[in-house]
């Protein structure tokens, strides 16, 4: 199969936020997609997405995408809420794929909810859930401390770097202390001011 093309991942983006919408159902861009919007252009084949679904959106959010043109899996959103791992909707004629998140129950997680912001994204004025640039930092440096991929580092980087003079970085600084990474944000500062690139 070949690779899903940029125009079609960002028309199936469009078309899953738009249906979470219509539904009412909280959700918040994470991951690559948000990195993107708040930092530095870069390919991206991933859609991640945190929804705060409960049971009586499963069956009008299956029905939204209706086969064979989406293959989404009832019984698999339903484990999924249950058990607290993603659940995924798949476009087969373009390979496209998102992936859904039920919101974790710890106490960053929900607070990170809580400061989404919404965003236009596009030139037709669709706007979406996105993670704040604060926590897409907090969230990279978490994924880079587990994984020591420099993907996410690069990230975290490219964010700080991009959004620094509308930072909140008292809110920024405080969580990052809090979640155990203040020391890589100590660094990543650092680094940016070292360059004079703020």
């Amino acid at each position: 199969m070949k690779p899903v093309q940029d125009y079609e991942l960002k028309k199936f983006f469009a078309y899953v936020t738009q249906v979470l919408d219509d539904l009412g159902i909280p959700y918040m861009v994470v991951g690559g997609f948000a990195a993107i919007f708040y930092g530095e252009p870069r390919m991206t084949i991933d859609i991640d997405i945190v929804v705060d679904m409960e049971r009586k959106h499963v069956e009008p959010l299956v029905k939204a995408f209706p086969t064979p043109d989406f293959y989404i899996s009832k019984e698999g959103v339903l484990d999924s809420l249950r058990r607290r791992y993603p659940f995924n909707i798949i476009q087969p004629a373009t390979g496209a794929k998102v992936d859904m998140m039920p919101l974790p129950r710890d106490v960053y997680s929900r607070i990170a909810f809580r400061r989404r912001k919404r965003l236009v994204i596009d030139e037709s004025g669709h706007s979406v859930f996105v993670i704040s640039p604060e926590d897409m930092i907090i969230a990279k440096l978490l994924a880079f401390k587990s994984t020591k991929s420099d993907k996410h580092f690069r990230d975290a980087r490219g964010v700080l770097q991009i959004q620094w003079d509308y930072l909140d970085f008292v809110v920024l600084r405080k969580t990052a202390n809090a979640e155990g990474v203040g020391e890589l944000l100590k660094t990543l500062e650092q680094s940016i001011l070292d360059d004079g690139s703020s």
